[in-house]
């Protein structure tokens, strides 16, 4: 019985992703002429790093945000080295940390201490002036996650399910676009990626 309740209650769970994912994707879409729609406003935020230093999303920069947590067995990590990849990327196009920023956050700041996203964050050679990686209280974690339409919930163990779109916010707090996190059959889209973000930057000047 107590299986089938948790069975259930993960079914459930699951439809509500879709069906929050579909609606966010549909929501307050306006064409403005460009490549890349406004999709959303971002709601600004602050949080401290695995540092300890104070961080302010309302900035006037470019971000690739997405949601992690240390404990995930697979689309976070695999998400993380393709992170570090766009991190290259982006140094060789002289934009990490200027212009551009990689912004990720725990989900799960109870077992996410400083010190563990510290080394987390040390193992895919994070640049820390351009690659973030940001937590808070649960309360402070689930208001911003929400804020993104980000829906997740610890459903066995250490285990956390939850959406895997990524946000790319321009240097105004919009949202322009919405990709998938890395799975173990496709990778995150880096090329596209790079050249929004291309765009975005250009647009600046």
């Amino acid at each position: 019985m107590f299986h089938d309740k948790r069975r259930k209650g993960l079914y459930v769970f699951i439809s509500l992703l879709i069906l929050t994912v579909g609606t966010f994707a549909l929501n307050k879409v306006i064409n403005t002429g460009e490549d890349l729609p406004v999709l959303d406003e971002a709601n600004s935020f602050v949080m401290e790093d695995a540092y300890y230093e104070p961080y302010d999303s309302n900035n006037q920069k470019v971000k690739l945000l997405a949601f992690f947590y240390t404990n995930c067995p697979d689309i976070c990590p695999l998400t993380m080295m393709d992170f570090s990849l766009l991190q290259q990327d982006l140094e060789e196009s002289n934009l990490i940390g200027t212009e551009v920023e990689l912004v990720a956050i725990t989900l799960d700041p109870e077992v996410d201490t400083h010190e563990v996203i510290k080394d987390y964050a040390e193992n895919f050679n994070a640049n820390r002036e351009g690659w973030r990686f940001l937590l808070g209280t649960p309360e402070e974690t689930k208001r911003i996650a929400d804020s993104f339409h980000m829906k997740y919930k610890k459903v066995e163990g250490d285990y956390i399910a939850h959406n895997t779109t990524m946000f790319l916010i321009d240097q105004n707090n919009k949202i322009r676009g919405l990709y998938d996190m890395a799975n173990a059959k496709e990778r995150v889209d880096r090329e596209e990626i790079m050249n929004s973000i291309e765009k975005l930057v250009e647009s600046k000047k």
